[in-house]
Order: C-alpha cells, then sequence, then structure tokens
C-alpha cells in the first residue's frame, strides 16, 4: 500500500504521462501538413500532390488504428501484471516509436515514418494504464478530482503541444531547429519518464486480476454498442458525429496551409487558441448551464450550429472571419460533446458505465481510421472537400439524433437557458 506522500507523488507522475501522450499527437498533427505536404515535403519530389495527400491520410490513419488496437489490451494486461511493467513497457514503445519518427523526418523515409506513427500508436495504451493507476490510488472523496486532473492534462496539452511543436521546428528561432527537433524532444522527455518508472514508481494495483486478454475487443465494443436496443441510436448518433468532427480536425492544418498559407507557428496558434477557448468556455459557461438543460437539449441545440459553423469556412475571406468561424465551432462543440455523452450515458445502466464508456471510445477510434484514410483521397479531389463534408456530418448527426430523439426543445429549457445565459 502507498502512503499519502507517495499518493500524491504518483498521481502528479502519471497526469505528467497523460500529459506528454497528447502533447506528441498535438504537435505531430500540427507538423504533418509541412513535413508531407510543405517544399521540403519528406515524400519523393516526383509525386504528385493527391498522391502525398493520400499517403498523408495514411500516416494520420495509422495512430489512430494503433491505438484502436492496443488501448484494450495493454489495459487489459496491466490488470494480469500489474501497472508498472505494462506502463514501463508502452513508455519505451512510444519512446521508440518517436526516435523512429525523428528519423525518418531527418533521412526523408516514409516507411520508417509509417513505423514510428504505428508503434506510438499502439503503445498509446499508456494513458489507459496512466487512468487505471490513477483510479488505484484514488479514494471516493478523490475519485473525482482525480479524473478531472486527468482530463486538464488532456486539454491543456492541446494548448501547449502546438504551440511548442511549432517553436521547436524553426530554425530561424535556434538554428539547429529543425522539423525532427519535436520528435526528439519527446523521445528525451519519454527516456526521462522511463527512468522515472523503473527507479521511483511504485506498483498501484494491490490485487491482480485473471482476465481474458482479447486482441479484437475494440470491434466487438462496436458491434455490441451499435446493436444495443437502448444505446444502438445514440452511439450510431455518436459514430456519424466524430466522424465529421476528425475528418475536418484531421486535415484543417493541411487546409490552413493549402488556401490560407499559414505557416507552422500560424497553425499551432489557432489549434492553440481553439484548445484555449475549448476549455475556458467548459469551466466558465458549459458547467453552469449543463445543471439547467438536458443532455438532449444540448446536444439538440448545438450540433447543428457546429456543422454550419464548420461548412462555413470555406467561404471565409480573411484571419478575421477564419477566427470568428472557429469561436462558434469551438462553442457549439463545448455543448455537442458532453451533451451526446451525457446523452449515450443516461441510456446506459449505472453498472455498465464503464463498458459503455469503453463503447464511446471504440466508435471514435474506429471513425477517425476511417475518415483519416478517406481524407488525403477528398483532400486530393478538392482542399476544401474535407471541410465541408465534415461539417455536413456534423449536421447529419444533429439529423439523426433529432429522429431518434425529437427536435422540439420544451419552451421551459429554453427559457432556462436564456436566463442563464
Amino acid at each position: 500500500m502507498l502512503n499519502e506522500p507517495q499518493k500524491k507523488w504518483t498521481s502528479v507522475f502519471l497526469i505528467l504521462v497523460i500529459l506528454i501522450d497528447f502533447m506528441g499527437v498535438a504537435t505531430v498533427v500540427t507538423l504533418f501538413p509541412q513535413i508531407l505536404l510543405g517544399p521540403h515535403s519528406i515524400f519523393p519530389e516526383e509525386w504528385s500532390n493527391s498522391m502525398r495527400l493520400s499517403c498523408m491520410g495514411i500516416m494520420l490513419a495509422i495512430y489512430p488504428l494503433g491505438q484502436f488496437f492496443g488501448a484494450s489490451l495493454f489495459g487489459k494486461l496491466s490488470d494480469l501484471h500489474g501497472r508498472k511493467k505494462i506502463l514501463l513497457v508502452t513508455l519505451i514503445g512510444t519512446l521508440v516509436g518517436f526516435s523512429f519518427s525523428a528519423f525518418a523526418v531527418e533521412l526523408s523515409t516514409p516507411i520508417l515514418l509509417f513505423i514510428g506513427r504505428l508503434l506510438s500508436g499502439f503503445c498509446a495504451g499508456n494513458v489507459a494504464i496512466a487512468q487505471a493507476s490513477l483510479l488505484d490510488i484514488s479514494t471516493e472523496e478523490t475519485r473525482a478530482r482525480n479524473i478531472s486532473y486527468g482530463q486538464m492534462a488532456m486539454g491543456s496539452a492541446y494548448i501547449v503541444g502546438p504551440i511548442l511543436g511549432a517553436l521547436l521546428s524553426q530554425p530561424h528561432i535556434v538554428s539547429w531547429f529543425s522539423m525532427s527537433t519535436p520528435f526528439w524532444f519527446f523521445t528525451a522527455i519519454l527516456a526521462l519518464f522511463v527512468l522515472i518508472t523503473i527507479s521511483f514508481y511504485h506498483e498501484t494495483l494491490d490485487e491482480k486480476k485473471a482476465t481474458k486478454v482479447n486482441f479484437l475487443e475494440g470491434i466487438q465494443q462496436i458491434y455490441l454498442g451499435l446493436t444495443d436496443a437502448k444505446l444502438g441510436k445514440a452511439l450510431f448518433t455518436w459514430l456519424i458525429f466524430v466522424s465529421g468532427w476528425w475528418l475536418f480536425e484531421s486535415y484543417m492544418p493541411a487546409y490552413l496551409l493549402q488556401s490560407f498559407h499559414f505557416t507552422t507557428i500560424q497553425v499551432g496558434i489557432l489549434l492553440a487558441f481553439n484548445g484555449a477557448l475549448y476549455a475556458s468556455f467548459q469551466y466558465a459557461v458549459v458547467q453552469r448551464i449543463a445543471k439547467k438543460l438536458s443532455a438532449q437539449t444540448m446536444a439538440r441545440s448545438s450540433l447543428w450550429l457546429a456543422g454550419v459553423a464548420i461548412v462555413s469556412i470555406v467561404i471565409t475571406q480573411n484571419i478575421f472571419q477564419l477566427y470568428l468561424a472557429m469561436i462558434i465551432f469551438v462553442i457549439a462543440m463545448g455543448f455537442g460533446i458532453p451533451g451526446l455523452i451525457t446523452q449515450i450515458s443516461t441510456l446506459a445502466d449505472a453498472k455498465d458505465q464503464g463498458q459503455t464508456m469503453g463503447m464511446v471510445n471504440s466508435i471514435q477510434a474506429f471513425a477517425t481510421v476511417a475518415v483519416m484514410l478517406l481524407g488525403g483521397y477528398l483532400d486530393g479531389i478538392n482542399n476544401a472537400t474535407t471541410v465541408v463534408g465534415g461539417g455536413v456530418l456534423v449536421i447529419l448527426s444533429w439529423v439523426v439524433f433529432g429522429c431518434a430523439f425529437g427536435f422540439k426543445q420544451t419552451q421551459s429549457k429554453c427559457i432556462a437557458a436564456t436566463k442563464i445565459i
């Protein structure tokens, strides 16, 4: 058993593991348009732009594909063998993946980048292990607080990661900085975390559990969720919604590069702005309004607006209009995401909440892989296709949600929302 000082130190370390993992993801999304589509692309010069876009889709999709299979696998292995051993394995795997990616950028070797991103995604199960370890050392009084800290780490990563990656890749800031520097930075940080895990991290699992490890559990989760009598409609809405959301989010940096001629730093600033706005809006507004509005009302009133805001980006003429569209999108998503997830949770039995959230995550991972693969082809046709397509899918999710749960909002709820705002 860990004493209180050990629990506090371990909590901080685990939250940092979550932060670094998601910072790595956010950084890569920021850098990929320049690495794969820019004037110094790692792809052969004779490749057409459409070929590069298609391969970028594969490079983007391979990470969540690895994550789709790795998260549930390593999570169950940690129940069987303990958190420390499996966390160490995943940290080393992520470290190797980032070092492969760094070498790939320096040597202009796409296949090495593919392997690096696949390995990093597969070993992203360290987040699931860190979350499980946090719960191991939580009491009833600290459980919600520790979960909240983990969520704050995820949100903060999307504020810090894009800016950090953009700055570390600029040789005019430091002469030896390049596109590979951010990958080397995370390799070094992960090496430090490996040493800390070996030397100081204490096992948090008191009792190891005999559990069946199933490599295809994610696929089973999707099937069970979409065919469930109570959850099927809500999870189908979630599938369409996250497909549109990530089709837009994944290719937005490429769109900004091609249509607005954004630099890597400008992309990083916009992504960080979106992350900061989303986090602050959740804290300052949504938490208060969510107490007065039902999950159905939150989703029903925001999904259409998020979709329209995405589509409107293709008609923006300047930076001010672009940021205005992004602000509307982020605010709408601030209601839409928690509204949909809460609606799904409400439909599930109390004893099945863990399994239900597993279904939500599995569906999101599957949808992300699918649209990233498709997005490269669509972007090759026209760089606005992924933006419009993402917006249309989000609007379609609103239509499906309305057909399943009703479009009409009660007058009392609308009045209450108006008074709060």
